[in-house]
């Protein structure tokens, strides 16, 4: 913002000729990948749970969390029984680089996860996500069925596990959560991974716009 804010003194400066040059620098704003991040607007999102309604208990579960979460589907697929706590409405996460990181998932999810939960008799080291023969659900099976979903949703665009991630933290961000949570809760160990989410204009800042500019 400050950056912003002296770019463009420093250009009024140099078009009313009281500078010859602008002395601010490209290198002084951090990196910050170019292309946007694929999210679903609140219509889309309403739709992809509609459409959820009518799936499996297991799979109900699965989208829930990974909209509620912003988990990988490679960190969703290595949870076990053990490492999710319905009570309090964590789960242990192991991310990139094996580190363990700690989660929160919505209460929608919470209980749809009890009701899941209630039709196996597992060992609390199985796996949280199941097949139909009691193998754990891969990271290929989970984007599968997300990808089905957003079919059946009649969704514009291809539905997969990292839109979910990316429609968590827009989410987030729309709610006013501060960057350095999101980035823990993502995993993300550069924050200004995390910033590329506050390039995105939520429906606040667009309402915002249309209120001022018609």
């Amino acid at each position: 913002l400050f950056l912003s804010c002296l770019s463009s003194f420093f250009n009024f400066c140099l078009a009313e000729d009281y500078m010859d040059k602008v002395v601010t620098k490209k290198r002084w704003r951090p990196k910050i990948p170019e292309s946007l991040p694929k999210f679903l607007n609140d219509q889309e999102y309403a739709r992809v749970k509609l459409a959820a309604e009518t799936l499996s208990l297991r799979n109900r579960a699965l989208i829930l969390f990974l909209f509620s979460s912003g988990c990988r589907r490679s960190e969703v697929s290595n949870l076990t029984i053990q490492d999710v706590n319905l009570e309090t409405r964590t789960a242990e996460v192991k991310g990139k680089g094996k580190k363990i990181r700690q989660v929160h998932f919505s209460v929608e999810c919470a209980l749809v996860l009890k009701d899941y939960l209630s039709t196996r008799v597992d060992d609390p080291n199985d796996a949280l996500f199941m097949t139909r023969h009691g193998l754990a659900l891969q990271p290929g099976g989970i984007f599968k069925i997300i990808e089905k979903l957003g079919k059946k949703a009649e969704l514009t665009q291809s539905l997969h596990p990292h839109c979910c991630r990316h429609t968590f933290a827009t989410n987030m961000l729309a709610r006013g959560a501060a960057l350095e949570f999101i980035a823990d809760e993502m995993g993300h160990a550069d924050l200004n991974t995390t910033r590329i989410y506050a390039r995105i204009p939520t429906e606040d800042m667009i309402l915002a716009y249309q209120n001022k500019m018609g």
